[in-house]
């Protein structure tokens, strides 16, 4: 069955165009990963209602009929399956015939009923206190759900956030709402198996939704890639790709399995371990954030990570973002330092460990800003601080790279920062030296690169998931700071002796 639906969706994507696919984003899944995702559902009850929402060509319920189809007893399967792509509905009508085809040679029922429609208007009317639905067209409720729903950002505007809007912050992505409405039609301890991206986990935007979607469901089981390529290789999938299992209400055990492999061969090295829950869900603050540690050096990072003494804000340190975005200062921007009017403007290139190099020639970015009464607000006074770059490449290696600018080597009154760039400073005072070198020495210490891994699976590093992470006091800070001055070579050793972090994974991260 995997087989006919991998040579329709060759079919499908051969009858297209990739600006087609890109408008919709269609991103299939890989016969091995949807086998994988099948694989991870308890028990097929002999009378069965499956939900495969935005089913492409059908591949996840291809995977989930390929299971029942090696039971020994009759399984009656019914699938709703829901796609809005008018041109790829015929050839998901051909596979899921195929299905009902194979599995009635095998001594299975199976039935379907295809939805032609958008899945979020046919499911919701809007939250509605408690109650998710108000007369939905579509409300069965099912034993199973599998699913790998289309990935991209909303206006707030739109329809699909006003119907959703009660778990709605800032800028949402459909996923999301793929994921909660799909939740809210599971019966009592029915299962959802997910592929989507991880930025869930974390962060602002998805708050409401973790509120609202870990009050109806418990976690299981979830699959880290390794590779963020080796997944999708034929689709520009830029975001960290997992698979999550849930099961509706119930009390959550006390471990979640934590799966891993390096791409889409599932089954090729994989590692499993079974984890305790609270080192995966983090309520502490009532936002549901979901840590995802790979193996026990992990795990132990993570642990050692949360026993320090203050959160980020309440040592007196503040975040912000460079608040020049370049598009909307057109009229300040200067190639080069010769105006008089000019001040340093800062961009990611800028940033390297410990150091801040400016000026310095990146494809043709803008080395200055001009400095004057209209320009004020997009520019922060001179002082010591440290920036820390707020996207990485999906290829580099390490997520945190701080750099330190001290007042001392810009004679500037005001300085331009980029909006990919974070700057962090004291809410009260200047930072001194020693406290500059201190952070910069703790963001770029292999340490809390790994923790922060845990934390989130984006290449961006938000100000907000800072704010929240543990941290040194200010004097212990220093300390480091004043010994790292000397010699930034050996910054990863002073930060693990300050932090009384010693044996096996004192070698792990030095030697990292």
């Amino acid at each position: 069955m995997l087989n006919h639906a991998l040579e329709l969706q060759h079919r499908f994507e051969n009858s297209v165009t990739g600006k087609h696919r890109k408008e919709r984003a269609q991103v299939f899944t890989p016969p091995e990963v949807a086998r994988f995702m099948a694989g991870l559902f308890g028990t097929i009850r002999s009378q069965y209602v499956l939900l495969d929402p935005g089913a492409g060509v059908g591949m996840l319920t291809a995977a989930f009929c390929e299971r029942v189809g090696k039971l020994r007893s009759p399984r009656a399967v019914t699938a709703h399956v829901f796609e809005n792509d008018l041109q790829l509905t015929p050839f998901l009508k051909q596979n899921l015939d195929n299905c009902k085809r194979v599995l009635s040679a095998a001594g299975h029922a199976f039935s379907y009923v295809l939805h032609a429609e958008d899945f979020i208007p046919a499911t919701c009317q809007g939250l509605n206190g408690r109650r998710l639905f108000d007369e939905p067209s579509f409300s069965v409720e099912c034993d199973g759900v599998i699913m790998n729903p289309p990935y991209f950002k909303l206006r707030k505007d739109s329809l699909h956030a006003r119907l959703m809007e009660k778990i709605v912050h800032g800028q949402p992505n459909i996923y999301a709402f793929f994921m909660a409405l799909a939740a809210g039609l599971l019966k009592q301890n029915g299962e959802l198996v997910a592929i989507t991206p991880r930025s869930f986990c974390n962060g602002l935007y998805f708050r409401g939704f973790r509120r609202w979607y870990f009050e109806q469901v418990a976690l299981d089981h979830i699959h880290i890639f390794e590779s963020r390529t080796e997944t999708f290789k034929h689709a520009n999938v830029l975001q960290e790709s997992i698979i999550t299992k849930v099961h509706r209400r119930g009390a959550p055990g006390p471990t979640i399995t934590v799966t891993t492999s390096f791409g889409a061969e599932v089954t090729n090295g994989l590692q499993r371990a079974e984890v305790p829950a609270s080192d995966i869900i983090d309520n502490s603050s009532g936002d549901y954030l979901v840590r995802i540690p790979q193996g026990e050096d992990e795990r132990e990072i993570m642990r050692l990570v949360e026993s320090l003494p203050l959160r980020f804000c309440e040592t007196g340190l503040r975040i912000s973002t460079g608040p020049v975005v370049l598009f909307r200062a057109t009229g300040y921007l200067l190639a080069g330092t010769n105006d008089k009017t000019a001040v340093p403007l800062l961009h990611p290139h800028n940033v390297k460990p410990f150091a801040t190099r400016w000026p310095l020639a990146r494809n043709g970015k803008h080395k200055a800003f001009k400095c004057c009464e209209d320009s004020l607000r997009l520019l922060v006074p001179t002082r010591n601080y440290v920036l820390i770059k707020r996207f990485s490449s999906k290829e580099e290696r390490r997520r945190l790279t701080a750099s330190c600018l001290l007042k001392a080597d810009f004679p500037f009154p005001y300085l331009g920062i980029e909006n990919h760039v974070n700057y962090v400073y004291h809410a009260d005072r200047g930072l001194v030296e020693d406290e500059v070198y201190g952070i910069a020495a703790l963001f770029n210490s292999n340490l809390i690169d790994r923790y922060f891994r845990t934390i989130s699976g984006n290449t961006q590093v938000n100000a907000t998931e800072i704010q929240g992470m543990k941290f040194p006091d200010l004097r212990t800070l220093a300390r480091i700071g004043r010994q790292v001055r000397r010699n930034t070579a050996e910054a990863e050793a002073v930060v693990l002796k300050e932090l009384g972090v010693g044996g096996s994974l004192h070698r792990c991260l030095v030697e990292a």
